[in-house]
Parts: C-alpha cells; sequence; structure tokens
C-alpha cells in the first residue's frame, strides 16, 4: 500500500480519508484504514490475543496507534485553522461540515437503512419484534423527511432510514 496514488485500504478496499492516511500501524509499512485496525484489534480482544499486521504478522503495538491518533488530531486542528484563514466569508455551519466531509464515523450502536419500501417507513412498525427489535434493543428510528415534512423518496419508491 506504498504507492502515493493508491488511497484504498487492502483489506475493506474503501477509499482511504486524511485520518485513515496517517496511521501507520506497522514498521513493515502495511497500511490499512482505521476502522480495519479497530477491527483487528476489537476481535483480538474477544479471542484474548494480540492484534496482529496482516501482512508481517508482527503485534500492533497499542499504546504507539493511540499516540499517533493525538499527532493526527493536532495535524487536522492545524489544517482547520489555515482552512479558516482562508474562507472568511463563510458561515460556521458550512465549515463544521466541510471539515467532516473525510472522516468516516464509526458507530457499533448505529444502522443506516437505505431502498427501504415506502411501506415500512413507520417507526413503531420498525421498532417491533418482527423487524429491528429482534436483534436487539432498538434506541431510535429516524427516517428521512423533507423540509416540507414528508418522506424523502429515492425515484424508485424507497426511503433511507
Amino acid at each position: 500500500m506504498s504507492n502515493e496514488g493508491d488511497n484504498t485500504c487492502p483489506l475493506c478496499t474503501e477509499e482511504m480519508d486524511l485520518t485513515d492516511q496517517q496511521l501507520k500501524p506497522c514498521k513493515c509499512g502495511y497500511e490499512i484504514c482505521v476502522w480495519c485496525w479497530h477491527h483487528i484489534m476489537d476481535m483480538a480482544e474477544k479471542d484474548h490475543t494480540e492484534g496482529r499486521c496482516p501482512a508481517c504478522r508482527a503485534p500492533y503495538n497499542k499504546e504507539m496507534i493511540v499516540g499517533m491518533t493525538s499527532n493526527c488530531g493536532k495535524l487536522i486542528g492545524g489544517m482547520s485553522v489555515v482552512k479558516k484563514k482562508s474562507q472568511k466569508g463563510k458561515n460556521k455551519t458550512s465549515e463544521g461540515r466541510n471539515q467532516l466531509g473525510n472522516v468516516r464515523v464509526i458507530q457499533r450502536n448505529l444502522v443506516y437503512i437505505v431502498l427501504l419500501p415506502l411501506k415500512l417507513a413507520d417507526d413503531d412498525l420498525l421498532q417491533s419484534k418482527e423487524c429491528f427489535s429482534q436483534y436487539g434493543r432498538v434506541q431510535k428510528v429516524s427516517i428521512s423527511w423533507t423540509a416540507a415534512g414528508s418522506i424523502q423518496r429515492n425515484p424508485n419508491g424507497t426511503c433511507s432510514v
């Protein structure tokens, strides 16, 4: 993964954002995204083993990665200061969203459903035992709504939840 033009994770084949590109988990130079690294570490923790590099099988040093994360946060913070200086005319809400454009948010308790038939777009139905409650406790269901107050419909008669 040392090719500069190739910005995809070799494990999940997702495009690597700025945070992922700063992650250097192994001395052998094999680069993976933050999500895959967390997945490897979580699986190793469940098995009571240590997370290892998929390329050279060397154990990952978790403390080194945590330290690298703080350096990455400083780098991103510095970039946002430069960006703010160059974009004085923009409003603050769009600045916050633009800064998060290349960040992947990982939440284990979040499920995003696309192409859901409109007849199933009901909060109570989706929280029932017949739908998602059979897999665990549902904290919240949020259907995509338009500004006019109707369900945001896709051209193929589906919606997102």
